[in-house]
């Protein structure tokens, strides 16, 4: 997908809690370190001027796409580097904080350690904070789609690496209908183990429908995000528990057009939540495979939703109101731009 992103969109402050870090890797980044390691990606995968990643459809896209992309990305030098280019990318388009999430186990094709993959990450978000003032920190993720006992491995490996830039967990990959509650005794034993708070959200609500996020509200602790959780809307007394419980939905809206959750922007219910007083934040999910960018999604809330600046500043009030962050860098991000005199939580 391609955007015109309008100046005045650019100059708004904006904020990320959505964005998985693989996916961020543009496809001249993965040439570029494919070139490195040596390694020769399928030609298949780009389009003809090599601009853009081709795919039949979104799960041609996130599983044989993103996993030859993914071959070329090995080392910790490498998570260093396209972490760098993500935050300063973000950083060029306005963005002041960024929420990137990790799975643990994506090195293991390669034989690349969480540790690397963590260090490579910290080292990346020290440098672009340095270079332009951007801040950043990391979520982990357990992934649902693999056997229970990998993921109990995973919850492992994150209970024994509490890294300071570590400051969430997450439950990601495909959303099944009833799958959430076993992964409670993994949340207990990385709460139990990690030695310090994380914050805890789940991806829900996308390609499942309203009872997959009443499952994840009744875990403990209940999270306080959702990554997407759109299809609240098929239930309205859950968009009212929602507001009651002022959970922040992590809304992705390119990604949930492309994925077919919706068939277009008209019909996907980002300006009902809004207007039934959900807090909402905008994010790009992947945007180095779909060709998007957090910049880009403040602008389709503005050309296809009727987005105010108000609306559009709000989005990036309720993100950094629900950053995992600690308060001193919470406060450190709402004393350093010019918008945030009278910024509080919404």
């Amino acid at each position: 997908m391609s955007f015109v992103i309008d100046a005045q969109i650019l100059n708004i402050p904006k904020a990320e809690l959505h964005v998985h870090i693989e996916g961020t890797v543009t496809p001249d980044m993965a040439r570029r370190k494919a070139g490195e390691n040596n390694i020769r990606l399928d030609p298949a995968i780009f389009s003809a001027d090599g601009a853009r990643y081709q795919w039949r459809d979104f799960y041609h896209l996130v599983t044989d796409v993103y996993s030859e992309m993914a071959r070329a990305i090995r080392t910790r030098q490498d998570y260093e580097d396209i972490t760098y280019d993500y935050l300063t990318r973000c950083a060029a388009e306005g963005s002041i904080y960024e929420e990137l999430i990790i799975w643990c186990s994506q090195g293991d094709a390669v034989g690349l350690s969480y540790a690397d993959m963590v260090e490579g990450m910290a080292a990346a978000i020290d440098r672009a904070e340095t270079n332009t003032g951007i801040i950043a920190r990391l979520n982990t993720a357990l992934v649902r789609h693999q056997p229970f006992e990998n993921v109990r491995r995973e919850a492992e490996t994150i209970a024994a690496y509490p890294h300071p830039y570590i400051v969430g967990l997450d439950l990601a990959g495909g959303e099944c209908s009833g799958d959430i509650p076993q992964y409670q005794p993994l949340f207990d034993l990385i709460f139990a183990r990690f030695g310090r708070p994380l914050g805890m959200r789940l991806h829900a609500g996308e390609a499942a429908g309203p009872e997959n996020i009443r499952a994840a509200l009744a875990l403990h602790p209940a999270p306080l995000r959702i990554g997407h959780g759109v299809r609240c809307i098929e239930d309205e007394a859950l968009v009212q528990e929602l507001v009651a419980r002022k959970v922040v939905l992590e809304i992705c809206p390119t990604s949930n057009v492309l994925a077919g959750i919706y068939n277009s922007y008209a019909n996907h219910p980002l300006r009902r939540l809004q207007d039934a007083g959900v807090r909402i934040c905008l994010n790009a999910d992947d945007p180095g495979l779909f060709g998007c960018s957090l910049a880009g999604e403040y602008q389709v809330a503005r050309d296809h939703f009727g987005f105010s600046d108000h609306e559009l500043m709000q989005s990036t009030r309720t993100a950094l109101a629900a950053a995992f962050c600690d308060d001193l860098t919470r406060q450190t991000l709402l004393s350093q731009r010019a918008f945030v005199p009278g910024l509080r939580d919404p």
